[in-house]
């Protein structure tokens, strides 16, 4: 195949830090090249600089067999070069239109702006994108996946001839991911070419025609995707198999009570959910499975007070508590490390220290004033037993991998001494080693004795690290099946419909 674009030892340094050594990459015409490794290998430092947003220490980049220095994003939208970023870069308040448009809007005489041009322009674009939207809807009106077509339809706007798609499914539900892949299967029938950086091997194995791996800012290897598989990708990364990320998540079955933690007896909420009962037995992982908008994080929310309940009661230990609201949940022991971290467990512009301990600030205070020795030791002695890996307590949230993020979270909450932990999706947006140290913490906090609830869009998931899984379908639990009882086919099959009597 012919090079569109070809990478030659690109290095990159920041203070204490080299972020990329010796790259060297070349990208065909017209292919879809994934870009995979664990946070911190250099994936989003090459693509800010391929897309203009960083510059390189030294090395080249030939573009269409030409040598260019890539001194800002505009120049490389007038190369042809565009990224469409996992946070959206968007004015939520302002039309599709103007959002695609915003640095070039067209104007007809006096200067005034040539809004059916421009409208006409975005029509087409959307056309190309799947989105059947006025060009003139406010984007803030539009699902998350509507706004990452109209990213992608910005994109297209500069005539790209190449797209970098940096975790571009990380909020979607598998039809909305479906529906990115036809598009970017159209795209490329059109010879646009993709880079796509995604965790989730399931997906670069779908939709790549080529996988390139790194580790530690640098290349490990380039592979057609039809002559490797997943294992070999995984080790490629990280040095493990994926029989090894899970072997932490195994249980020994020993270590389950026969003491019921948590009981929740007829549940139902305004939204979906409806009579749920289940026992949960102390140091059990529960898996929750299901496909997406059948109940599983409002069954979760509904437990943590986060959704109100309209019926049901909930049993802690065998007694009955309130739980009106998330401070009523945390007072009894039961959390929740929710999907959205970042909306929902963090304070990104606060540091390490702050996050870690705000669920016992009133356990540190005395007479109003914080103790800040106590909160730092508290603080350092939980980062280190979850294994975050930062530079201090003092470092901000925001500047840290997702998967240290998560640990984060899960650092908050174990200050909180909890009985039950609920997990909504932990392992979303996060490479495989932060996965493989995910399950080994959970697994630990089920060995000492707290009930674990695990929900997954990664059914993979739920099968290996589960001691038991509940089945969830329209809001009601359907089956209930232990650790002989799960494989995939039977969860699938009773998730979209099955019945017990026909498995």
């Amino acid at each position: 195949m012919e090079t569109l674009m070809e990478v030659k030892n690109i290095s990159k340094a920041y203070p204490g830090v080299q972020a990329l050594e010796n790259i060297c990459l070349k990208i065909n015409k017209g292919e879809i090249h994934a870009i995979v490794g664990e946070n911190g290998a250099g994936k989003s430092t090459l693509m800010k600089i391929l897309s203009g947003a960083e510059n390189k220490d030294k090395g080249n980049i030939i573009f269409e067999n030409k040598p260019v220095n890539i001194v800002s994003t505009r120049y490389a939208q007038s190369l042809g070069i565009t990224i469409v970023h996992q946070e959206l870069n968007l004015l939520l308040n302002l039309g599709i239109h103007q959002n695609i448009f915003l640095s070039r809007i067209p104007t007809k005489k006096f200067s005034f702006v040539d809004w059916r041009k421009m409208c006409a322009m975005t029509e087409k674009l959307l056309q190309m994108v799947e989105l059947h939207e006025s060009p003139s809807t406010i984007l803030g009106t539009l699902s998350i996946a509507k706004q990452q077509l109209v990213d992608i339809a910005k994109a297209l706007s500069f005539n790209s001839k190449l797209i970098i798609m940096d975790e571009p499914s990380s909020a979607l539900n598998e039809k909305e991911v479906i529906m990115l892949f036809r598009i970017i299967n159209n795209l490329k029938a059109k010879g646009v070419t993709i880079i796509y950086i995604s965790h989730r091997l399931e997906e670069v194995f779908t939709i790549a025609d080529r996988i390139t791996v790194m580790r530690d800012g640098q290349v490990v290897g380039t592979n057609n995707r039809v002559e490797t598989t997943h294992q070999a990708i995984a080790k490629m990364m990280t040095g493990k198999t994926l029989k090894d990320f899970f072997s932490s998540a195994h249980s020994s079955n020993d270590l389950i009570s026969n003491e019921i933690i948590l009981e929740v007896k007829n549940i139902s909420d305004k939204r979906i959910i409806k009579n749920i009962n289940f026992k949960l037995h102390k140091g059990e992982l529960l898996g929750i499975a299901g496909l997406v908008g059948s109940g599983r994080t409002e069954l979760l929310k509904a437990i943590f007070g986060a959704n109100k309940m309209i019926s049901g009661e909930i049993y802690l230990e065998g007694n009955k508590v309130e739980v009106r609201d998330p401070n009523d949940a945390v007072k009894n022991g039961i959390v929740l490390l929710p999907k959205d971290r970042k909306l929902e467990g963090l304070v990104l512009d606060m540091n390490v220290k702050t996050n870690t301990s705000l669920v016992i600030l009133k356990k540190l205070a005395w007479f109003g004033w914080i103790n800040r020795k106590k909160q730092k030791e508290k603080t350092d002695e939980i980062v280190k037993k979850v294994k975050v890996k930062l530079t201090s307590s003092e470092q901000l949230v925001k500047n840290l991998s997702g998967g240290n993020q998560q640990k984060v979270v899960v650092s908050k909450w174990l200050l909180a001494k909890p009985k039950v932990l609920l997990l909504d999706d932990p392992t979303r947006g996060i490479d495989v080693g932060a996965k493989h140290e995910l399950y080994r913490i959970i697994r630990e906090l089920a060995n000492q004795g707290i009930g674990v609830i695990f929900v997954s869009s990664e059914l993979s998931e739920v099968l290996h690290v589960s001691d038991r899984v509940l089945v969830i379908r329209n809001g009601k639990i359907v089956s209930d099946l232990d650790k002989s009882e799960i494989n995939e086919e039977r969860i699938m099959f009773l998730a979209t419909g099955g019945k017990e009597s026909d498995s």
